[in-house]
Parts: C-alpha cells; structure tokens; sequence
C-alpha cells in the first residue's frame, strides 16, 4: 500500500473538518473522529508540551500525537499535529504522518 497517498488522503479530510474546540482535549476528540471516519481506530493519544513530553495540565498542549491503525492493516500510523490558539480557540495544524511497520 501506498501510504503517503492513504496520508494524504487523512489529511485532506482533517483540514476540510477545521477541527477548532475550547480545549485541547476536545480538539483531540474531534481529530480521533476525523481518523475514525477515515477508517482508523485510534489506539494511543497523547498531548505534548513544547519539550515534547506529556503535559501536566491540557492548556499545555503544543503537539498532538496520535497512533493509530486500520482493519486488516498490522502496522501503527503515527499522526503529528501542532496546537495552534488564535483568538482562544484550539486549532490542529497538521505536521506529519509516519507509519511503524511491524
């Protein structure tokens, strides 16, 4: 499988949601719903500071991470994304995909 052609794919359909929340975590809610939709299930989610480590308090947040997978498909995708908050609303901007095979 292509799968910067199946990133792509995710990512056009993650920018045409323009995803935007009151909080990090609900931005998160609604990335993982914009994945689902693009058939992946979500497995492990993380928000991530500027250092790039979890953070202590959501507000923290500068990076989403996201793993996830698709039926049928044993290999993990990675989805990167910036925090971004203009005008205080949350926003995703997407950095990059990677997929770990297994």
């Amino acid at each position: 499988m292509d799968y910067s052609i199946e990133h792509a794919r995710v990512k056009e359909a993650i920018e045409k949601a323009q995803c935007a929340a009151p909080s990090p975590q609900e931005l998160l809610n609604c990335i993982e719903g914009q994945l689902r939709g693009a058939g992946y299930t979500p497995i492990a989610s993380q928000l991530l500071d500027a250092n790039v480590d979890p953070v202590e308090r959501p507000e923290e947040a500068r990076f989403i991470r996201i793993e996830a997978r698709r039926p049928g498909d044993k290999n993990t995708h990675v989805f990167t994304f910036a925090v971004l908050k203009p005008g205080g609303v949350y926003k995703a901007l997407w950095l990059q995909s990677a997929v770990i095979e297994k």
